[in-house]
């Protein structure tokens, strides 16, 4: 319950409107340029609203150039609405189930963040291009001749963006997890948005370096992500219980 109070307070103060806003803007902005894009592509094949979005969210220039930097600046000031060792922490008795609490925030910030993500681009290339429960041999053939490999669409369109969507969120999360060490660590928002975003692209192009995309490739990046935030947030709990809450962050 006191996690559960601390997390309800943090929801209050972190959801701030004005980085909302600017996110939403970059994310409408970037959905319409993509798509438009792929509408001229589409000429020399003719892909489905599902093909369009699992383009969009497999590129690396979206999910890590342009969606992560946004992303990390929306959530970047979750640690410091009250500065550690503030009400939050006394209201909820002890560090470990307010940096909990944390990471609550987090995790809800982010989910929301990326639903917005799939949502607006979901919702424009559902304007553009017609729905379809199969891949087109169109697509297949392009994504193919890019180098992808066939076996990425051996599962229908659902089961394959679904599992890429889940990859992605984690990775998100991930680099959530890792702003919040570097916060703990140096108590400066500038210093945590910083190496998060470089850990961010840096992990983002190993992953870049795996051409396929296919729905077991995208599961062992999910488990890969995870295993990596749990041991991120273990070192956050490390760190945060031995810090000096009486000094002040520089």
């Amino acid at each position: 319950m006191k996690i559960l109070r601390g997390a309800a307070f943090g929801m209050s103060e972190h959801i701030p409107a004005a980085r909302w806003c600017l996110a939403l803007a970059v994310i409408a902005f970037s959905a319409a340029v993509s798509v438009s894009r792929y509408i001229d592509l589409a000429d020399t094949a003719a892909f489905s609203s599902y093909e369009t979005l699992f383009m969009i969210m497999t590129d690396s220039i979206n999910i890590v150039f342009i969606y992560l930097p946004a992303y990390l600046f929306t959530v970047c000031g979750i640690m410091f609405g009250s500065g550690f060792g503030g009400i939050e922490i006394l209201r909820c008795h002890s560090r470990w189930d307010w940096l909990t609490g944390k990471l609550v925030v987090y995790a809800v910030n982010t989910l929301l963040f990326f639903a917005a993500v799939v949502a607006v681009n979901m919702f424009v290339c559902s304007r553009c291009f017609f729905f379809s429960s199969v891949w087109s041999s169109g697509f297949v053939g392009f994504r193919v001749m890019m180098g992808s490999p066939s076996s990425d669409f051996a599962a229908p369109p659902v089961i394959t963006l679904t599992c890429a969507s889940a990859a992605a969120l984690l990775f998100y999360f991930f680099c959530g997890i890792i702003n919040m060490l570097a916060s703990v660590i140096f108590g400066r928002e500038s210093a945590a948005l910083f190496i998060s975003l470089l850990t961010g692209i840096g992990v983002g192009m190993l992953n870049n370096m795996v051409y396929s995309n296919d729905t077991e490739s995208q599961l062992i990046r999910c488990v890969v992500l995870a295993a990596a935030s749990l041991l991120g947030y273990s070192l956050c709990l490390a760190v945060f219980g031995k810090k000096d809450l009486t000094r002040k962050s520089g």
